[in-house]
C-alpha cells in the first residue's frame, strides 16, 4: 500500500511539472527552423529572411531587379477587391536594405504557395500571420527587438499581415516600433513593399519535453525500483 501511494504521488508530481513548465512557456523553438507560440497557436518560421532567400534563389539576378521567377503570372484574389496578377513590379530588390520585399499580393502568393523541408518533415500550409497573431508577437518580443531576438534566428522590422481591411488597404505588423498599422496597397502608381514572414496554424512539430522533465522521469524509475526492493527485502525477511 505504501508502494502504491508513493508511486501515485510522484506521478502527481511529474504531471505538475509538465503543465506547469507548459503553462509558463509561450515561444517555443521546436527544432527545425520552427518556433511554436502557444498563446495564438501558430507555427512561425525561424527566419523571417526565408522569404527574401527563396526569391533570390528564383529569380534570374539574385540582387537585382526585375524580378523574373515562379510568382509572375500568379492570379491572387483576395477577399475585399478585384483579382490581381502577379507582375515583376509585385517585387522589388531593395538595395538599401540588401534584400527582397513584396507588395501584399506578392506575399499572399509566396506564403500559399510555399513549401519548406524541416529535419524530415515537409511543410506546405504557410499563410500570411493575421494582425492579432502579429500583435501577439510583437508583445511577447518587446517592440523594438527586430532581427535575431529571442528564439527567432531573424525578425523583420515590419511585414505584412493577411488582414484586408479594405479593397485599398492592409495592416502591417511593424515589430521595430511595436504597432500593427493600417497602409495602402499602393505606394502611388506602384504596389506598397514590405517584408514577408510566415506561419502555420497549430503546433506542427511536437513540443521536445524539457530536460528537468527527463531528469524527474529518471528519478522517478530509480525510486520505484528502490521502493519494490524493499518490498521484495520484507517478504523473504
Amino acid at each position: 500500500m505504501h508502494q502504491r501511494t508513493t508511486v501515485l504521488a510522484l506521478a502527481l508530481l511529474f504531471v505538475t511539472i509538465v503543465l506547469t513548465d507548459r503553462s509558463h512557456a509561450s515561444l517555443i523553438n521546436v527544432g527545425n527552423g520552427l518556433i511554436y507560440d502557444d498563446v495564438s497557436s501558430v507555427t512561425w518560421m525561424s527566419d523571417g529572411l526565408t522569404f527574401t532567400n527563396d526569391i533570390a534563389g528564383t529569380t534570374a539576378n539574385p540582387t537585382g531587379n526585375p524580378y523574373t521567377g515562379p510568382l509572375l503570372g500568379t492570379v491572387v484574389t483576395p477577399s475585399l477587391g478585384p483579382a490581381h496578377t502577379i507582375a515583376a513590379d509585385d517585387l522589388s530588390f531593395q538595395t538599401s536594405l540588401g534584400r527582397w520585399v513584396g507588395s501584399w499580393w506578392a506575399a499572399t502568393a509566396w506564403a500559399d504557395g510555399f513549401t519548406s523541408q524541416h529535419g524530415s518533415q515537409t511543410l506546405s500550409d504557410w499563410r500570411l500571420p493575421t494582425g492579432t497573431e502579429s500583435a501577439s508577437l510583437i508583445a511577447q518580443l518587446g517592440p523594438g527587438n527586430t532581427g535575431a531576438t529571442g528564439p527567432f534566428t531573424w525578425v523583420p522590422p515590419f511585414f505584412w499581415t493577411s488582414d484586408l481591411t479594405s479593397e485599398t488597404n492592409a495592416n502591417v505588423a511593424r515589430p521595430l516600433f511595436g504597432t500593427v498599422d493600417n497602409f495602402s496597397l499602393m505606394n502611388g502608381s506602384v504596389p506598397r513593399y514590405s517584408n514577408v514572414w510566415v506561419v502555420a496554424s497549430g503546433n506542427v512539430a511536437p513540443v521536445p519535453l524539457p530536460a528537468a522533465v527527463w531528469l524527474f522521469g529518471s528519478g522517478v524509475a530509480t525510486l520505484v525500483g528502490i521502493a519494490r526492493k524493499r518490498t521484495r527485502d520484507r517478504r523473504l525477511q
